[in-house]
C-alpha cells in the first residue's frame, strides 16, 4: 500500500558530484547537447535536461558526502524534512538557510541523498 505524501514536491535537479566539473562537463557535451544555465567556477556547472537541471559539482557541494543528490523543490521544508524522518529516513542536514534558498536532506543510500529546498524571494 503507498501512501501519500503531506508535502508533495517536484523533482527539479540531480547534483552529481565530480573530481573536475569543467572535464565532467567536456565530457557530457561529447554525448549530449545539454545547454550549460549555471557555472560558477570549478564548484559548480548546471545544464538543463528538459525540465530537470543536471548539476556537476565538487562533493564538498552536497550534503553528508554524498555522491548524488536528488533535489525536490516543496513547499515546506521543515514539513517535509519531518515527514520525511517520520518515515524512517536519517537525517543528513537539518533545515537551513543559505543566501539563495532553505535546504535540508536525508540519506537514500550510502551515497545517496534526497535534498529537499525552497527557492528564496530575490532581494531587490
Amino acid at each position: 500500500m503507498t501512501v501519500a505524501p503531506q508535502q508533495s514536491g517536484v523533482l527539479r535537479g540531480i547534483a552529481v558530484a565530480v573530481q573536475d566539473t569543467a572535464a565532467a562537463e567536456r565530457l557530457l557535451g561529447r554525448v549530449t547537447d545539454l545547454p550549460v544555465t549555471v557555472r560558477d567556477g570549478d564548484r559548480w556547472t548546471a545544464l538543463e535536461a528538459g525540465g530537470l537541471t543536471v548539476a556537476l559539482t565538487v562533493t564538498e557541494e552536497l550534503p553528508g558526502g554524498a555522491a548524488v543528490s536528488l533535489n525536490v523543490k516543496v513547499a515546506d521544508v521543515a514539513a517535509a524534512h519531518e515527514e520525511l524522518i517520520a518515515a524512517g529516513a536519517l537525517s543528513v542536514m537539518a533545515p537551513a538557510l543559505t543566501a539563495h534558498e532553505e535546504r535540508a536532506a536525508v540519506r537514500l543510500g550510502d551515497s545517496v541523498v534526497l535534498s529537499v529546498y525552497r527557492s528564496l524571494p530575490r532581494q531587490a
